[in-house]
């Protein structure tokens, strides 16, 4: 078979990188349509047996985004003519009209119960949507749902393994003596109206400097004056074991939330989007990730929490992944099976 994956942002080559390699070695082909970003060019050198064809961008800046998605859905029907795909696959689906127009199955796996104008767009054209057992959002007749969330795939105990030397590189790093801050571009569709950490976050810096090191990862100049914190640009392979080596993770990102509570780092998430059942779940049943809408609390509750851990018990992390990794089945193998035509159950 010929597999045709539709990618745009840096956690979706995470997702599909086991799937594809599984693909690969049961004979079939696998392309990937990725975009012109620094870091998933970076991640697709990394893991270099994808075979990956990334279209230039038009413009740097977001400034335009139905502009883009048009250009996108251009970019995605002419690949299409010419890998001649079997199957077309993405995550939530934003391009399935394409695949639609031509003829060819079209797969969805989402988790983001809030892309409600996504969901409108992409959804009739689609053949069958995939979502955790934890979506919140019921999708229709088309929706087949399955146990486990994504970064599971990627960051379960066995699969992933910190790399201690990335504390040297990113400014000799103490294990646990440090709190990762990412904050967001705020420059895609679902993020018009929306709001993040905003001006609290100097309030949050005060309560804080002198007891850890604060390391931000920011997107996009996202931050445009000096704070007194290290602000670090990482290679993308690194940036999973920086979260694994944190105290505490802050973050306006959901993957970013939901990957440092897969690593049992604490992690606080502050979004006004909406809410995302697999971030739920890591909350109500593992209290791991605390979500919150509002800056002023989510940066409170981040203080609060902080000064509830006397020390970090490596042993408790350990066993604390690997009950994760016993909840929460690897979903890598329904994913290749989905995409083969031999699912059409949740497992």
């Amino acid at each position: 078979m010929r597999i045709l994956i539709e990618a745009h942002h840096p956690a979706h080559i995470h997702f599909w990188k086991y799937p594809i390699r599984e693909m690969q070695r049961l004979g079939h082909r696998v392309r990937l349509i990725g975009r012109d970003r620094d870091v998933m060019k970076r991640l697709l050198e990394v893991y270099d047996w994808i075979e990956a064809v990334i279209p230039p961008r038009r413009q740097t800046r977001n400034r335009f985004p139905f502009l883009e998605m048009l250009q996108r859905q251009y970019l995605v029907a002419r690949e299409i003519q010419r890998f001649r795909p079997d199957v077309v696959a993405s995550l939530m689906g934003s391009y399935t009209q394409s695949a639609k127009l031509f003829g060819v199955r079209n797969v969805i796996f989402t988790d983001s119960e809030f892309q409600h104008f996504n969901h409108r767009i992409a959804h009739p054209f689609a053949d069958a949507i995939y979502t955790p057992e934890c979506f919140c959002k019921e999708l229709g007749h088309k929706q087949i749902r399955y146990q486990g969330i994504h970064e599971m795939m990627f960051l379960r105990k066995g699969v992933f393994d910190p790399d201690p030397s990335v504390l040297k590189r990113y400014g000799d790093l103490v294990p646990g003596e440090f709190i990762i801050l990412r904050i967001s571009a705020w420059n895609t569709l679902h993020d018009i109206g929306a709001r993040g950490i905003g001006d609290e976050l100097e309030r949050f810096i005060d309560s804080v400097q002198g007891k850890y090191r604060i390391v931000a990862s920011v997107e996009e100049s996202a931050i445009t004056r000096d704070l007194g914190i290290d602000l670090i640009n990482p290679q993308p392979e690194d940036f999973h074991s920086l979260l694994y080596y944190a105290r505490l993770v802050l973050t306006e990102g959901a993957s970013t939330a939901s990957e440092a509570g897969c690593l049992a780092v604490p992690t606080v998430y502050v979004n006004s989007t909406g809410d995302r059942g697999y971030l739920r779940m890591l909350q109500a049943k593992h209290d791991i990730v605390h979500c919150y809408s509002a800056s002023r609390e989510g940066l409170v509750g981040a203080v609060d929490w902080l000064n509830s851990i006397e020390g970090i018990n490596w042993n408790a992390r350990e066993t604390f992944q690997s009950q994760l990794s016993r909840d929460l089945p690897d979903g890598s193998g329904f994913v290749v099976n989905s995409l083969l035509g031999n699912s059409r159950i949740g497992i």
